[in-house]
């Protein structure tokens, strides 16, 4: 897992010209002509977009997820949200068989939590057991621009 600011996005250049592709756009999306819950594609399957705007959970109600063929670069646009993670040697009991079709599977595990802030992106590779929209205290309202970046 990676967590950094967007103006330091340049320094991931060097993940591949995908990582590139998708740390350009982000650094100059214009959020206000995008849908939240509309694919945006910025090179076809290889790497595409997707804005979400969504309340924090608790984090009782929060899920772990990971994926195979995608890396995620998520990043907070307004609010604050816990991003929830466990460590490889997690002990695991999945939740869902894995989706093919939207790349996930969900799981359940002892897992931890990162404070992410507007303007802070983070990576996860697949197979990182993530979980997004983790509520600090009270549930509130975030906006965050997913990136997916294709890697098989």
């Amino acid at each position: 897992m990676v967590v950094d600011k967007i103006e330091h996005a340049s320094l991931y250049y060097g993940l591949g010209k995908r990582f590139q592709t998708a740390l350009e756009w982000l650094a100059s999306a214009d959020v206000g002509a995008l849908t939240p819950g509309q694919r945006m594609d910025i090179d076809g399957d290889n790497v595409f977009a997707t804005l979400f705007e969504v309340d924090t959970l608790p984090p009782e109600a929060c899920k772990l997820e990971c994926h195979q063929n995608y890396a995620d670069i998520q990043y907070l646009l307004s609010g604050m949200e816990g991003a929830g993670y466990a460590l490889p040697d997690a002990e695991l009991r999945a939740l869902s068989e894995y989706d093919p079709k939207g790349d996930i599977q969900f799981y359940t595990a002892e897992w931890d939590t990162l404070t992410i802030r507007p303007g802070t992106f983070y990576i996860v590779w697949p197979q990182d057991l993530h979980a997004p929209r983790v509520a600090l205290g009270q549930p509130g309202p975030v906006q965050r621009l997913v990136v997916k970046v294709k890697l098989k």
